[in-house]
């Protein structure tokens, strides 16, 4: 099987390309993306996608869309991009791939289960809950969505959307202004406050990184071996329960043995957040069978991942 993970540089992609080299060949493209020019990158992803199809031969393949920049306080002009680039992709695919290959693979696309549910009624959220976006990153996600939909149902491919929760874990982008753990990890080791600007009472799921790759690699696995009528399956990549911010703090407290310092503000736009988003899976369970990685062993491995870059680099931030 060959596999190729775009956005193989970031916190999600990092991680899917490891699990997979556990039972595929993965596909490494010679050049760095330049994600900050649109024009290049376009013509970088079409020129790897005719390599890719061209290795692939008569074997299966999956393509493991992990990328993106967007964030929930993105604007509507950033993620129009996002999501251009994305449809390009697809069209990619399309033209390099042909009758062929393309009933031999899998698209694999990252949304949000937090933009796309944000709206939504009636939790806890499965697969079957009717997406209800607030934000132009939420509204991105849920056309990105469609966008594959409407390839597998053209060609035939089969396709993963796979709404993940609060990822967290070694290698977060702090360029991105997200990462709740990582920032308060980042604070305990810099002796600096952190601000937030939601209740401590606020609750989220907080999945680490290796678990939700190793969901969505097994959800993909089981997915190209499905017999059913259906090419496309929505999978929640969520832990097994939501933990509040100040939950956090203790086990940081805990585990550190030193307290975090934390300032809490509130503004008009955190204020109407809920205070608690549920979410349940329902789908693809056997992508679910293993023990979760608790918590207090999550923030241990983030901090150790800190503590390494900052004897590297100094107060300098390698991101």
């Amino acid at each position: 099987m060959k596999v190729w993970v775009i956005g193989r540089g970031g916190l999600l992609g990092n991680s899917v390309e490891k699990q997979c080299t556990n039972f595929a060949e993965i596909f490494s493209p010679t050049e760095k993306f330049v994600w900050s020019d649109s024009a290049q990158l376009q013509r970088q992803i079409t020129k790897n996608c005719k390599q890719f199809s061209q290795i692939v031969s008569d074997e299966q393949w999956a393509i493991f869309w992990c990328a993106g920049k967007g964030t929930l306080s993105s604007t509507t002009e950033q993620m129009f991009e996002e999501t251009r680039i994305f449809q390009a992709f697809l069209k990619s695919v399309e033209k390099n791939f042909g009758e062929k290959l393309l009933p031999n693979g899998l698209v694999f696309h990252a949304s949000s289960a937090g933009g796309v549910y944000a709206g939504s009624e009636n939790q806890p959220f499965t697969e079957l809950t009717t997406p209800q976006p607030t934000t132009a990153y939420g509204e991105a996600k849920l056309k990105q969505e469609d966008s594959l939909r409407e390839f597998s149902d053209r060609l035939g491919v089969r396709v993963v959307v796979g709404r993940i929760s609060n990822l967290y874990g070694a290698n977060q982008d702090f360029s991105k202004n997200q990462g709740l753990i990582s920032t308060i990890c980042d604070s305990i080791l810099r002796r600096q406050p952190t601000n937030l600007f939601v209740p401590l009472e606020t609750s989220r799921n907080y999945i680490y990184v290796s678990d939700a790759s190793r969901i969505i690699v097994d959800a993909a696995k089981i997915a190209l071996t499905d017999t059913g009528p259906t090419h496309k399956f929505v999978k929640l990549v969520v832990a097994d329960e939501n933990l509040t911010i100040g939950n956090i703090l203790s086990v940081a407290k805990a585990v550190f043995r030193v307290r975090p310092l934390i300032t809490a503000s509130s503004n008009a736009k955190t204020n109407k957040q809920p205070r608690s988003i549920n979410f349940k899976s329902v789908a693809l369970l056997d992508a679910d069978s293993f023990c979760k990685t608790r918590i207090s062993v999550g923030i241990k491995r983030v901090m150790a991942d800190l503590n390494a870059d900052f004897l590297r680099n100094g107060s300098q931030k390698s991101n």
